[in-house]
């Protein structure tokens, strides 16, 4: 009998340092939710202190003042922890700032991918000079002149057509057809499943295209980093700190 009492002492004590370890580690996570959370309000207050839409005009699309706001889960961060971040950081921007703030994939109710709303905002429309993205609205009469102006144009939105997984391209691509200046295009490409459609697939599909249009190629580049990269640069940037 002391025996079976002993084990279950034993076995309650256990659970109890498992429990508070579970309340420390929980704790942790919420502390550095709530930096990351304020450091990303404090970008955006700087953003909209900063820039005026209404003076700008460029051939990057892009929906108000602060585009997009990405939030991925790395390491031991679950999807759904980074979802609710994701809302978390919504509701403030909304709240604090009085603007319309678009939750999409893990972070909507259904799970509405980041397209579908830019297309129902028409993001992908431009709105002055038939290849450029204004602060103001432009009469639609000018759009449809300026775009059959610059041939360019049309070339730009076929070839992104054809790489994109909507137009029957390539599986989890997302692309943009842009047009800068008077005989430069640009193929931006979100790749939503970079383990499974890589940048040299997308490289060769948008040579192919461009070869059949006439225009010569340039070798294409990340605008961010892998997952790789992210928690190399997180993991040295903690060692450094801590050596200080």
């Amino acid at each position: 009998m002391r025996n079976h009492e002993k084990k279950e002492a034993i076995e309650i004590s256990s659970s109890s340092k498992k429990k508070k370890a579970a309340n420390q580690s929980v704790l942790l996570c919420c502390k550095i939710f709530f930096s990351l959370q304020q450091t990303v309000l404090a970008m955006v207050e700087a953003a909209y202190g900063t820039i005026n839409l209404e003076q700008h005009s460029g051939t990057h699309l892009r929906l108000g003042v602060v585009d997009d706001i990405v939030l991925h889960p790395l390491a031991r961060v679950s999807l759904d922890e980074a979802a609710w971040l994701a809302k978390a950081v919504a509701t403030d921007i909304g709240s604090l700032f009085q603007v319309p703030v678009f939750l999409y994939g893990a972070a909507h109710p259904t799970g509405k991918a980041l397209d579908s709303i830019r297309w129902e905002l028409g993001y992908y429309r431009p709105n002055f000079m038939g290849n450029q993205w204004a602060g103001w609205t432009m009469p639609e009469i000018l759009y449809k002149a300026r775009r059959r102006a610059n041939p360019y144009v049309s070339v730009a939105y076929r070839i992104a057509r054809m790489v994109n997984a909507r137009g029957g391209g390539l599986p989890t691509v997302q692309s943009l057809g842009l047009v800068h200046g008077e005989n430069s295009i640009e193929i931006a490409c979100m790749l939503l499943e970079p383990n499974r459609v890589g940048g040299d697939r997308v490289q060769s599909r948008v040579e192919m295209f461009a070869a059949q249009e006439g225009l010569d190629v340039e070798t294409g580049y990340f605008t961010d980093s892998s997952l790789e990269m992210i928690l190399d640069k997180y993991l040295n940037l903690i060692s450094a700190n801590r050596a200080e």
